[in-house]
This record gives structure tokens, sequence and C-alpha cells, in this order.
């Protein structure tokens, strides 16, 4: 059974490498089509549950494509994205922003890597990724982002004012409706809370607790708990990374129950998977991985073994 596999995956990959070979080695002012269907390709494989077989497909393609194009950070941010280990995407992203700085690939690179950083709880090492993005993409969509991870970041320091300063730059700046908005409206509202005029005489007691008020977010109501499947209920889960050791992963478990997601790490030997939901149906899956793309996080649909 596993030689079977292994060679079917050798196959695809071999099929793969010859349909490289047409690539020209030469640079483009945008990206070729055979590292388009190359890369629907391996999107269409992870999808359809061959996750092996769509990395080595992307090796090939990366090692393929000339230095310095925009086909180099194509394949880069896709490999990247379709990674089953945290340190493999980021080493990808790093590689895109350093080889193809400019490609349009480059602004969202930059945006991942701060986010893994603020996942990690360093909102200085992230600040490094979401300025370059504001100095390198002044204008559009991702400049309402840059400054809203911005702020987020000075607000993990509990630094109100650098953040409500980042997010005035905002004022005026089309924002597109949706997530963005949603985040951009949240935001306003903890810097009015924190710009409250609070007169000087007025009583210690009152600062203490305006200035608590600001700093914690209010908290919500509990909620009755939703009942959660069994572990054997469903086949699909997303995975949210994968580490080299349990510790890691024990780590990054911590870090997403922070942000109210339940999580999980998933196998016995490295890579230690973290995932959440356990999903029936892969389409339910993919629902709720769209549900978390909306919140800032990445990932992909996992199926377990059978």
């Amino acid at each position: 059974m596993m030689r079977g596999m292994m060679r079917r995956t050798l196959m695809l990959a071999a099929v793969g490498c010859a349909a490289l070979l047409s690539i020209a080695p030469t640079a483009s002012a945008q990206v070729t089509p055979a590292v388009e269907r190359t890369t629907a390709r391996a999107r269409a494989m992870l999808d359809g549950g061959e996750g092996t077989a769509a990395r080595t497909l992307l090796d090939s393609l990366v090692g393929a494509v000339p230095v310095g194009t925009l086909d180099l950070a194509e394949a880069l941010y896709w490999r990247a994205v379709l990674a089953e280990r945290v340190g493999e995407a980021e080493r990808d992203w790093k590689r895109l922003v350093i080889d193809v700085p400019l490609s349009p690939r480059a602004p969202d690179a930059l945006v991942r890597l701060g986010e893994l950083d603020m996942l990690r709880g360093h909102p200085a090492d992230a600040r490094v990724y979401f300025t370059r993005l504001l100095r390198d993409f002044p204008s559009g969509a991702y400049r309402a982002k840059g400054l809203l991870w911005l702020t987020r970041s000075y607000f993990e320091e509990r630094n109100m004012a650098d953040g409500c300063g980042a997010l005035d730059s905002l004022r005026g700046e089309q924002i597109p409706d949706g997530e963005l908005r949603l985040q951009s409206d949240e935001l306003q509202r903890r810097c009015i809370g924190g710009r409250l005029n609070i007169p000087a005489s007025s009583a210690p007691a009152a600062s203490k607790s305006a200035e608590k008020a600001v700093q914690k977010p209010t908290e919500r109501p509990p909620e009755a708990p939703a009942e959660k499947p069994a572990a054997g209920a469903g086949r699909y889960s997303v995975q949210l990374a994968a580490y080299d050791t349990r510790a890691e992963a024990s780590d990054a478990v911590k870090r997403f129950a922070k942000r109210d997601i339940d999580a999980r790490i998933d196998g016995e030997q490295k890579p230690f998977r973290v995932r959440t939901g356990y999903y029936v149906m892969r389409a339910d899956a993919i629902n709720a991985l769209n549900k978390l793309k909306k919140l800032g996080f990445d990932g992909f649909v996992a199926e377990r073994a059978p």
C-alpha cells in the first residue's frame, strides 16, 4: 500500500517536472501560464487529499523557475500556503520578500510573516513586517490591512497612544466593506474609549478604573458551550500549523485558545499537527477554514488517515 502511494507521488512529480521544462528561463512581467497551471494543479491535489504529491510538485516548480522572477514568487507563495509545517511556510515567505520584494505576492507574504510573530506574542518583531508593508506598498488594499495590524501590535503592548495614532492614519481612507471595515470599527471604539476626557480633579480610583477599561477588552457574557462532536465523528479537520516538537505545538494550542479557537494536537511523532474541528463533510471543513481566514488565520483542510 505504502509503496503504491510512493510510486504514485513520484509519478505525479515526474509529470509535473516534465511540464515545467517548458518554462522559459527569462524574466517575465507576469506569471507565465505554465506556472499558473502547475500551482492550480497543486491546490486541486491538496483539496483531493494528495497533500504529499502536491508539495512534491511545488518543490519541483520552485527548483525549475528562474531566480528573481514573478514565477519564483508565485511558486514560493503557494508552497508556503500549502506547507504542512509553520517553519517551512515562514522560510518561503521570507525568501519571497527578499528575492522578489516588489512582486504582487510580497504584500501578502509580509502580512503573513507579521501575523506569525503576533501569534507568537512578539508584536515588536511583527511591526518590522507591517512597517515595511506600508513603506513598500503605500497604497491599495494592503495599506488598510497594514495599518490595522500595526494598531493591533501596539495594543498588544498596551500602547494605546501609538496604536490609535496609527489608526488615525486611516481617516479619510477608503476601507472596503466587510471584515476590514468591521476590524477598523472595533479598533476605533477602543481608541474612543481610551480618549475619554476624565477631569484632573477626579479621584485616583476613577482614573485607574478608566485605564483598566481601556486596556482590558469588555468581557462577553458566557455562552452555553456548543456540543462538540466526538473525536471519531468526522474525518476532516482544519490544520492551522505543524511543529517538530510537541512543546511548540502545545504552546500554539494555548495561543489559539486565547483567541477562542479550540485547537488540539494530532499525532504522536513529528510533525505534531495543530488542528481544529471534526467534520464529516469536506465542505463543512472548507466553510470553517473560510471563517478562520476572515479572522486573520490561515490553514488548510486535512483528512485523517482511515
